[in-house]
């Protein structure tokens, strides 16, 4: 074998463990977005019921800790200060709450979401895997070293997950001038509906 030959063999395998590598990052973000989907569904249905059960063991919780405060205070031959307690108990239960809170939200924000059709999230995933090509932190080091970048794709990542197909064509743009101001415009944009975009802009 020719040491052409041998270099050519070379950057082929290079080549071919790439597209093996940018695939396996496709199927991780994908199997992401699918457990997200998972996740949303299993919201709706079981979201009230968790929201009320944790709603029960906070206010279990509380009665233990009244209990427990009152029972401290009467073996020390101590009066009870109920304001007192009633300070310590609720900055006890702040992380309780916080959850509580948290998990509301959840739940309100599952029941806003809406399905996506399929052509939606066909069209989701073409673009998703032009800019993750481009601008995956792990195939591009740009990206990590640039903070305008970072911020694309972490925009770029939230977009595909709620399969929001317009914010990801006006991420494409952005990301089309934040290569080109790295000095890199081989990123050619796909405007066949160029029409549709600006009146949905303007509008």
């Amino acid at each position: 074998m020719s040491k052409a030959d041998y270099s050519l063999e070379i950057v082929e395998n290079r080549d071919t463990r790439y597209e093996e590598y940018e695939e396996l990052v496709l199927r991780r973000d994908q199997l992401l977005k699918k457990t997200g989907s998972i996740q949303i569904a299993y919201t709706k249905e079981f979201g009230e019921l968790l929201c009320r059960n944790f709603e029960l063991k906070i206010e279990c919780i509380k009665k233990k800790k009244t209990i427990s405060y009152c029972r401290r205070r009467m073996n020390r031959g101590l009066p009870i200060d109920t304001a007192r307690m009633q300070e310590e108990i609720e900055h006890e239960m702040t992380l309780y709450n916080d959850q509580l809170k948290e998990m509301l939200y959840e739940n309100e924000s599952a029941k806003k979401a809406v399905k996506s059709n399929k052509y939606e999230v066909i069209r989701a995933k073409k673009i998703y895997k032009r800019l993750v090509k481009l601008l995956h932190p792990d195939i591009n080091k740009k990206t990590a070293e640039n903070a305008d970048l970072m911020e694309l794709w972490e925009r770029i990542a939230v977009a595909y997950q709620k399969t929001d197909v317009d914010a990801l064509n006006d991420l494409e743009v952005l990301v089309k001038r934040g290569m080109e101001a790295l000095g890199d415009d081989s990123f050619e944009l796909q405007l066949d509906d160029i029409e549709e975009r600006i009146e949905r802009i303007e509008n």
